[in-house]
């Protein structure tokens, strides 16, 4: 059994195939969020042009292949909205199945007894005027109704999901924290401390070590993000999501993992497309992987910052950080830096198989 990874080219966002039991005839395939809704289609010109999610979804529907697993993180528009636009085209919906797993507003109150504030679909408003919604959310959720998507269950940390194939150990979110969602849904700000406009990169990486202090994401959407270990036979990864790093330690340390004995995986998803507010020095000190994989075009909210890197870089300089956007490494680093570097910042180069 193994595991191959394609890390989709989408924008500022998330969206990522993994196939589990590669080595099968039919291995199981999951899809982890949609990226913008540029992802799925955009503006060329005059012309409109399909996004490399639709790309995806339409070569899976052209060889009459329905994925196995939809994994939709959180609400934020750079994970669920090149989803959205999928799921409400009729050719692609066979694609994406019926097996969804969404933490949804309606499904939180179901199983946690909360009360859903009115008005929860009220646009929010991020940083440079771009909009991540709720609406997007209950939209989704109600597609996924019309689809007869109806058996469905809150994923919460710690949960284990066994296949035939391996299994999905759930490390994010804690129940507290879809408490925290459905509370703030009417009225939540951005945080620009997790995603100012600008960047670190004239900084050197010991210079971004000399005084580190790590300050957490307190974003109620990215605390609510789903992510996970997934296993298949040997191989084993991370995807993140945009999760709290605290939260992904309580879990690792819950299923026995510690810095004595770190959990062994061959690629790790860094969460929140590499934000230092979400990659924390202890986080780092509980994982061991091969590789750490950014996934952003790095042209919004100056993220992947450069002080994540140099976390990865001191606590574990024999992996390497793979980035799924050419030219992001040179805009981060200056020559004499990548020549110091070598592989350890690298391009992705097609599909990861591990």
């Amino acid at each position: 059994m193994s595991l191959i990874v394609s890390v989709l080219r989408a924008s500022h966002g998330d969206s990522i195939l993994i196939r589990a039991d590669a080595n099968s005839t039919k291995p199981f395939l999951i899809l982890v969020d949609g990226g913008p809704s540029d992802c799925f289609q955009k503006k060329q010109g005059p012309k409109i042009i399909p996004g490399p999610l639709q790309e995806c979804l339409g070569t899976l529907a052209e060889n009459n292949i329905v994925l196995d697993l939809v994994v939709m993180t959180h609400v934020d528009d750079d994970h669920i909205g090149g989803l959205l636009r999928a799921i409400q085209a009729e050719p692609y919906q066979q694609v994406l199945g019926s097996n969804v797993w969404f933490n949804s507003g309606r499904l939180i109150a179901s199983e946690l007894a909360e009360n859903i504030p009115e008005g929860t679909d009220i646009q929010i408003m991020a940083a440079g005027g771009r909009q991540t919604s709720i609406a997007q959310g209950i939209a989704f959720d109600d597609q996924l109704c019309r689809m007869g998507v109806s058996d469905r269950s809150l994923k919460i940390a710690c949960e284990k999901i066994v296949f035939s194939w391996g299994e999905i150990t759930i490390l994010s979110p804690q129940e507290e924290q879809l408490r925290s969602l459905a509370k703030k849904w009417e009225h939540e700000e951005s945080n620009l401390f997790t995603s100012g406009p600008s960047n670190d990169y004239g900084y050197s990486l010991d210079e971004l070590l000399e005084s580190d202090v790590f300050e957490e994401d307190k974003s109620v959407h990215n605390g609510s993000s789903i992510a996970f270990l997934i296993e298949s036979g040997d191989a084993k990864a991370l995807f993140l999501g945009d999760a709290h790093a605290p939260t992904i330690c309580t879990s690792l340390r819950n299923l026995g993992y510690s810095e004595e004995e770190p959990l062994t995986v061959g690629l790790c998803k860094l969460s929140h497309h590499g934000s230092k507010a979400n990659t924390s020095m202890e986080l780092l000190s509980l994982i061991k992987s091969e590789v750490f994989i950014v996934s952003t075009n790095g042209l919004r909210h100056g993220l992947p910052n450069k002080r994540t890197i140099a976390r990865i870089k001191s606590v574990s300089p024999n992996s390497s950080v793979l980035f799924n956007y050419p030219g992001l490494k040179e805009r981060m680093f200056n020559t004499e830096e990548l020549n110091d570097l070598g592989p350890f910042v690298q391009d992705i180069q097609g599909d990861i198989s591990l």
